[in-house]
């Protein structure tokens, strides 16, 4: 028996609240219907009078892809506006607001808002319209919407892939000017907790008021600045680790016997190209840029060490194939017979015979003064070299000793300490220049 009574009085109490809720679908039912009637949507609020005021707020949800080869990025947000329609005032008991669907949107009057360097923006539609509406009985409206917005960001590449770049979003009226209507941000833009990307990291975000003009007249303009920087972890693994590794291995060759060419040649080439392999597959991705950015740089360097090692050798072939030219013994010399001491006689020189014995004298000093001469100086003795100085050749051969199967020579010795060297000097000040240098771009 008290199971039944239970039973009933909760079918009464169901019914009651039923009734209530019936009741009060239909009287807002009738309020919505009292409201659209007469209503203009095609005509903004307070038309004649005073501007209509666009509290405006983003809510950015998710980041997608930032592109440096279309210059763009694109974001999921919400888009929420709030504004002020004297003609969709209210009275209802006990009921200050109401939330609409979307459906409702299509009745009344609302902003033309747009981005005015929006690209392929969407609203979302699945698995219905992502929007909605709130009526308060002051006639305030809220609006929200989903969108995911694609817009452009023109990049400065010279820093790359160290830089930072500034992607702007502005918002606009599609029409009314500042007589008619005027945005004004509603707090500060603002992101989802722990919202990142793969390839940057979100800064600060400023945001500003400000007005265009055309020959329409004046346009309010809300404005974005979105602050990213990129994440340097990747390049380093995939392209400058492995070029530093390259350029390493050419060196290499300083300590290979001068006499093994292909072993020598080959490395160098195969370096050259694998640097120039890395450059291109890095490239793909970036636009056809008119100046050099950081990356150009680092590459660039990078070759013209490999191919300065390259270089190293030739030079080094040629001043051994030269010396060994030089110095070489001839058969002819070998098979000569030496013939015995003269007898000592007395001879009978006439001046003729002195003076050419005073001038083999000349000479022989002549040319150990040039060679003393030439032994001075390491680059002004290559200059010479390269130049092809009929002097400087028996000049340098009178210092440099024969030595078949000659492994090493000061060439490389030098090249062994200078090529390192100079390479970490120039990364240090690259390194330091790009990372806590600015530099106008």
């Amino acid at each position: 028996m008290d199971l039944l009574l239970s039973v009933f009085s909760l079918c009464i109490h169901f019914r009651y609240v039923l009734g209530a809720y019936s009741s009060l679908t239909d009287e807002v039912s009738a309020v919505l219907d009292k409201l659209l009637d007469n209503y203009n949507k095609d005509v903004r609020p307070g038309l004649g009078d005073e501007p209509v005021l666009i509290e405006t707020h983003v809510s950015i949800r998710s980041f997608g892809k930032i592109s440096e080869m279309e210059m763009d990025y694109s974001f999921q947000c919400y888009l929420r506006q709030r504004w002020h329609d004297d003609r969709l005032k209210f009275h209802m008991d006990n009921v200050t607001e109401f939330t609409l669907s979307n459906r409702f949107l299509q009745y009344i009057w609302k902003p033309n808002t747009y981005f005015l360097n929006g690209k392929n923006s969407k609203a979302h539609n699945i698995t219905v319209p992502n929007a909605f509406v709130r009526i308060r009985n002051d006639g305030h409206l809220y609006m929200s919407r989903r969108l995911t917005v694609n817009a452009k960001c023109p990049m400065h590449l010279h820093r790359y892939p160290m830089g930072k770049i500034k992607c702007p979003l502005k918002l606009g009226s599609f029409g009314y000017t500042t007589d008619d209507m005027v945005y004004f941000w509603k707090g500060a833009v603002d992101t989802y907790e722990g919202l990142t990307t793969s390839t940057f990291e979100l800064g600060i975000i400023e945001t500003y008021n400000t007005t265009s003009r055309n020959t329409l007249g004046k346009f309010s303009i809300l404005g974005v600045d979105i602050h990213m920087h990129r994440h340097i972890g990747f390049y380093i693994l995939q392209t400058y680790l492995p070029c530093y590794l390259i350029t390493s291995l050419s060196w290499i060759s300083f300590w290979i016997n001068s006499d093994a060419a292909p072993a020598r040649v080959l490395l160098g080439v195969t370096t050259i190209l694998s640097t120039a392999a890395i450059g291109m597959t890095v490239r793909e991705g970036l636009p056809r840029v008119p100046y050099a950015t950081a990356l150009d740089i680092f590459l660039n360097v990078c070759l013209v060490y490999e191919m300065a090692a390259l270089i190293e050798y030739a030079a080094v072939n040629y001043f051994m194939t030269i010396c060994s030219k030089l110095n070489a013994p001839h058969e002819d010399d070998e098979d000569e017979i030496v013939p015995p001491p003269p007898q000592r006689k007395a001879i009978y020189v006439n001046e003729t015979d002195e003076r050419e014995r005073e001038i083999l004298i000349e000479g022989d000093e002549c040319i150990e003064m040039e060679t003393n001469r030439y032994s001075s100086s390491c680059c002004a003795n290559s200059w010479r070299c390269l130049i092809g100085s009929s002097s400087y050749r028996p000049a340098q051969s009178e210092l440099t000793a024969y030595e078949p199967g000659t492994n090493v020579n000061r060439i490389d010795k030098t090249a062994r300490i200078m090529f390192p060297g100079s390479f970490i000097v120039l990364n240090t000040l690259y390194w330091i220049g790009y990372l806590y240098f600015e530099m106008d771009s």
